[in-house]
């Protein structure tokens, strides 16, 4: 190994965790001044460029990398990138493509940088020097940001930064010349180990350790692998050893959808109880009282105590189970405990697991949202907890429009035993709820980690695909919907939900279970229908459940999108409350059984939700339409009683089936006394058709009706089976998604 490897590399995943998702490169040494210097010179390489497609100079480097100015002209790096694409591609990892390439620029940089550093990332661009010093190659360099590119495309940043960085040197190569030797001793080990567990950025000699580690424990070569020797050796700054953890849930449903660390340890929350003292005040100013939260100054809302409502206090803190919190106390000074701070025994009234404190947060966000908009100026105000932290963590904050409030357990003798930082978004309506936690540092110091994973999830969840509205079809009686003694439920004006997230609730509605649980908030007018607010991904796995259960692979995914895409931004929406109906154009909503249990599936893949964005613009899609498929002609004959069972009807005189203009399609149920419209896929599915029929008549003796139809489902869109069919011959997600909506092919 070379003197200068440390350096090349440092710069490398300096641009790689500042630049994972598309922030600017850090202003270090001369890096970002030179890059920014030379922006017009880049320019010109673009023109370059693209006049050289006109000349074929550029052609043999391939569609999935392109090459600009000096470094078009070596055919050996063209031809390494190509290696090295094709090795990705092979062990599973996402690669550049034609439709979205990588470009690689000459590193045109000055000072330090030219003679320091030999390469640079960030996602669709690579900063090359060329002639780097020491005994490795530019290609060995190149090798080692195309995997970071691999990575950033396939990974989403799943892996830490240590291992991504790891990975990366052992693809590109550039540790062939080390061997295998004694593993390092513990006191070695130290200061990278402190500085991967405080998320800190590892120096030039860690990197150097680092290398010789992955030679000693060697790499796996699945994509987004971790070693599992180094990832117990060397952990994360959100690690498995109880000094930390974090969990992402939705605001409106409850659901978890990422955790990590220890989240079970029930520890003392701080004054992140502030949260739902404040949510139990019966009057107060907003604005006055988040400027108090986002300080937390436990004085001044202690003055608020007379307008204190205990029962409530106490509902929005049930999801917690070890808790002394019996009653408001008679003393004054005795009220600290309710706001986090130890009580005059010297002990917390309460410790809570995080999902725990999670779900006591959100009920408290929930049922007084006004209360904590202004939390979006913790880190602005000059007197607010997050004031002194780092800009760059405290812009992300603000891009999120996030409400953020912080936590601190202090020993007796003021040392901080442990921070949490809590974090919703957008403040406007928030559909995110993020909880942080790190033992031996106060809850302000969380930010810099939390930043890290607040960062992904700005990409992975954004709000757009956040939340979906359906009505529901349950016309019973409001009170009728369930909640179990440990789930209770809040109500507000037009509005409620459980503490747990979840209503049992029991449908008459034609075509639904009788029984089902539903996720989320319910919002209803006196007079009006109910709409239930949820999670994206707990609507998709219903529907899922309701109409594909079958599907696999890559077609699971497609559909999963198709449904995401489909309820958060489908055009099939009542005018009045901007939702959809629990079934709608084969999307059937049924909640989950009520002896299920609730589990987490895959998230929906953002990368397919962007796709269906272009494609739906493209070819002026506002619905994407899915079906069974098939084109087997089928014939069902059904006795006329029992289709006058299926309705409840003494007789049915005459059924019609009618399209309407927005391609929806109804069926008319003529009664001696009245006529009933429903929607075909609810009549198809109560008498279990495979598809909305064609063509429906009675029998000439009058006892019994037919219908006839072709395939199962709507026919149209993506179809199911073809679906399936495609993705076992090895079709991308992608292909099938284009496959089914793109009408210029």
């Amino acid at each position: 190994m070379t003197t200068n490897i440390g350096a090349p590399l440092e710069f490398a995943q300096n641009v790689n965790s500042a630049l994972r998702l598309g922030n600017p490169i850090p202003a270090r040494g001369a890096i970002k001044q030179s890059i920014v210097r030379h922006a017009t010179a880049l320019s010109i390489f673009l023109t370059i460029f693209l006049r050289g497609l006109r000349t074929g100079l550029f052609l043999e480097a391939g569609a999935a990398i392109l090459f600009f100015g000096a470094l078009a002209q070596q055919t050996d790096l063209q031809q390494t990138a190509s290696g090295a694409l094709a090795e990705l591609a092979a062990r599973g990892y996402r690669i550049p493509s034609e439709d979205d390439p990588v470009r690689v620029f000459p590193a045109l940089t000055g000072g330090d940088f030219s003679g320091r550093h030999a390469g640079g990332w960030r996602p669709g661009g690579i900063y090359l020097r060329r002639q780097p010093q020491g005994g490795l190659s530019e290609a060995v360099y190149l090798r080692h940001e195309l995997f970071h590119e691999a990575s950033h495309r396939s990974c989403r940043g799943r892996m830490p930064n240590w291992a991504e960085e790891a990975a990366a040197m052992h693809f590109s190569g550039e540790l062939a010349g080390l061997e295998a030797g004694a593993w390092p001793e513990e006191a070695e080990l130290q200061g990278l180990k402190a500085r991967i567990s405080q998320g800190a950025e590892p120096e030039s000699n860690d990197r150097m350790l680092l290398g010789r580690l992955v030679v000693n424990a060697g790499w796996p070569t699945e994509p987004c692998a971790i070693s599992p020797k180094l990832s117990e050796l060397l952990g994360s700054a959100f690690n498995e050893t109880g000094a930390s953890g974090y969990l992402l849930m939705s605001l409106l449903s409850g659901r978890i959808l990422e955790s990590g660390g220890d989240i079970d340890s029930p520890l003392p929350p701080g004054s992140l109880l502030k949260i739902p003292y404040a949510a139990a005040l019966s009057q107060t100013n907003p604005e006055v009282l988040a400027a108090e939260l986002a300080a937390s100054d436990t004085d001044k809302l202690l003055q608020r105590h007379e307008h204190f409502q205990s029962e409530r206090y106490r509902l929005l803190l049930s999801p917690i189970k070890e808790q002394g919190l019996v009653q408001a106390p008679a003393q004054v000074q005795d009220w600290r405990s309710y706001l986090g701070e130890r009580s005059a025994d010297g002990n917390f009234a309460l410790q809570a697991r995080l999902p725990e404190l999670a779900f006591s947060m959100r009920a408290a966000l929930l049922s007084h949202a006004e209360y904590f908009r202004g939390l979006t100026q913790n880190g602005v105000s000059t007197n607010s907890t997050l004031y002194g932290q780092n800009e760059t963590h405290k812009r992300l904050l603000r891009q999120l429009q996030a409400l953020a409030k912080t936590g601190t357990v202090s020993s007796a003798d003021g040392q901080p035993l442990v921070g949490h930082l809590l974090v919703a978004w957008p403040a406007a309506h928030p559909v995110f709820l993020a909880l942080f936690r790190q033992r031996g540092v106060n809850g302000a110091s969380v930010l810099p980690k939390a930043a890290a994973l607040l960062k992904n999830w700005q990409k992975s969840y954004p709000p757009r695909f956040a939340a979906v509205r359906v009505r529901l079809l349950t016309p019973t009686d409001r009170a009728s919907w369930e909640t179990q003694a440990d789930c209770p439920q809040i109500a507000g004006p037009n509005s409620r939900f459980t503490t747990c997230g979840q209503f049992r609730i029991v449908s008459s509605a034609r075509g639904s279970r009788s029984e089902r649980l539903v996720y989320g908030i319910v919002h209803q007018t006196r007079d009006g229908p109910a709409v239930l607010e949820t999670d994206v991904d707990s609507y998709v796995d219903a529907v899922l459940s309701a109409e594909a259960q079958t599907l696999t692979g890559s077609a699971r995914e497609a559909m999963r999108a198709v449904i995401a895409w489909n309820g958060s931004l489908g055009s099939h929406r009542h005018a009045d409350s901007g939702s959809l109906c629990d079934t709608t154009h084969c999307m059937v909503f049924m909640g989950e059984l009520p002896d299920a249990k609730r589990r987490r599936s895959g998230h929906v893949d953002i990368d397919l939700l962007n796709f269906l964005d272009k494609l739906a613009t493209e070819n002026g899609l506002n619905w994407l339409p899915f079906a069974n498929g098939g084109d087997q002609r089928w014939q069902r004959q059904i006795a006329a009683s029992d289709m006058n069972a299926v309705f409840a009807e003494n007789r049915i005189l005459d059924i019609r089936r009618e399209r309407r203009k927005d391609g929806e399609l109804f069926v008319h149920l003529y009664y001696p006394d009245n006529e009933e419209t429903i929607s075909c896929e609810i009549f198809r599915n109560s008498l279990k058709l495979p598809s909305c029929p064609d063509a429906i008549s009675r029998a000439a003796d009058q006892t019994a009706w037919q219908f006839q139809g072709i395939g199962a489902g709507h026919g149209q869109g993506l179809a199911i089976i073809h679906a399936q069919a495609l993705a076992e011959t090895g079709r991308s997600a992608e292909q099938i998604l284009k496959d089914a909506y793109d009408r210029q092919q």
